[in-house]
């Protein structure tokens, strides 16, 4: 056994000679922004329905993605995802708006959670930031690099404009339904 002293990778580049600038949000502090609202689902949404959420721009550093649940479905489960925006005057390029982003195969990122059962108990602040495929070091990282290092099958740099946070149904709605919400934190990246 031996006792140590471990840094992590910004307090080793604020140490450094000469020192090493940090970008804000990547281990540095940032103003924390964040964004919210909630989609009601109703009974008889079928698989591959999409609520969207919230929107974020590319460059955003996810720093917490968490969701609520207040009426639980009898049937119901959702992939969390990161789609292009739909938006046609936001600056997401036309050419990529509104699909989920792909990863390789091409199949849906399933970046915060993948089949969520939406019949389960209801959830208040359910962290889901780490559910599935982003990682602890993936919050120091622009959402658009995340998406390339995951192998995003339809562009290798900042696509520009924004993405939004999103549920796909991959169980139909039945019996009851109604109000899930989410939360992204996150900094505003350069």
């Amino acid at each position: 056994m031996a006792v140590v002293t471990t840094k992590s990778a910004s307090i080793t580049a604020m140490d450094s000679t000469p020192l090493v600038e940090i970008t804000s949000g990547e281990g540095i502090s940032g103003f924390m922004k964040t964004v919210n609202d909630s989609v009601t689902g109703v009974v008889g949404d079928s698989i591959a329905s999409i609520y969207r959420f919230v929107r974020i721009p590319t460059t955003a550093k996810v720093k917490a993605v968490k969701w609520n649940l207040f009426t639980a479905s009898t049937a119901g489960a959702t992939d969390f995802d990161v789609a292009f925006s739909d938006s046609a005057v936001d600056g997401t390029p036309q050419s990529l708006a509104g699909g989920v982003v792909q990863v390789s195969g091409p199949v849906d990122n399933k970046m915060f959670g993948s089949a969520t059962a939406l019949t389960a108990t209801t959830k208040v602040n359910a962290d889901i930031t780490f559910a599935n495929t982003f990682l602890a070091a993936h919050q120091n990282l622009p959402l658009w690099q995340v998406l390339v290092n995951l192998l995003a099958t339809q562009f290798t740099a900042d696509p520009g404009g924004y993405f939004d946070i999103v549920a796909k149904l991959t169980t139909a709605l039945t019996v009851t339904a109604g109000v899930i919400s989410m939360e992204v934190d996150y900094v505003q990246g350069p």
